[in-house]
């Protein structure tokens, strides 16, 4: 709550205490939607942690180290009600690490927009996307006895017949569009 009279410092300068009250206001139609960890990105490093090779010398390399996250990927979404009928959704994605994987953060953006059909019955779009979040998997340097010489490797793929730079084609990429949703609703209330 602002006391009468007093101005704000921002990084502009002074702001009044109608500009301050207008940014309250919208704070306070803003609402929580999600809050999750995990997305199909993190759900991809599970999946390549699964499985393991041994080197020449017989010692056992297990994926499951290198696609665990340090700090879990983290997904807030965010509702600002603009109008009754049309509200923009925004958020962050704080991205998550691994050895040899990284999902960049991200911002979400979409929208909502509320269509009453009839007092019992109501239709709603809404739309978001992930701006950044891409998934990237990391190389190696593996020696071979064979080229007596280190090369960059798809480190998954370190110990299979393939050529060590045909390897790299199988790194695994994925867009934050890719986590990108719409959802059309009707709702009838009886």
């Amino acid at each position: 709550m602002l006391l009468p009279g007093l101005v704000l410092l921002g990084a502009s300068g002074a702001m009044s205490a109608a500009s301050a009250q207008s940014a309250q206001s919208l704070l306070a139609q803003t609402f929580l939607l999600d809050a999750r960890t995990g997305s199909s990105r993190s759900a991809l490093a599970r999946e390549l942690s699964q499985g393991g090779f041994e080197l020449s010398d017989g010692t056992p390399i297990d994926f499951a180290s290198w696609y665990s996250p340090r700090i879990p990927e983290m997904n807030l979404t965010l509702l600002t009600a603009l109008t009754p009928s049309f509200g923009v959704i925004w958020g962050i994605s704080t991205g998550e690490r691994g050895e040899k994987y990284r999902i960049d953060p991200g911002l979400w953006l979409g929208f909502v927009y509320r269509y009453d059909i009839t007092p019992q019955s109501t239709l709603s779009l809404s739309a978001s996307t992930l701006i950044g979040g891409d998934f990237r998997e990391k190389t190696c340097q593996a020696f071979y006895a064979i080229t007596a010489q280190e090369e960059t490797v798809n480190c998954r793929l370190a110990a299979s017949v393939l050529p060590p730079a045909q390897t790299l084609q199988f790194l695994k990429r994925r867009s934050g569009l890719r986590e990108t949703r719409a959802t059309l609703r009707y709702e009838y209330r009886f």
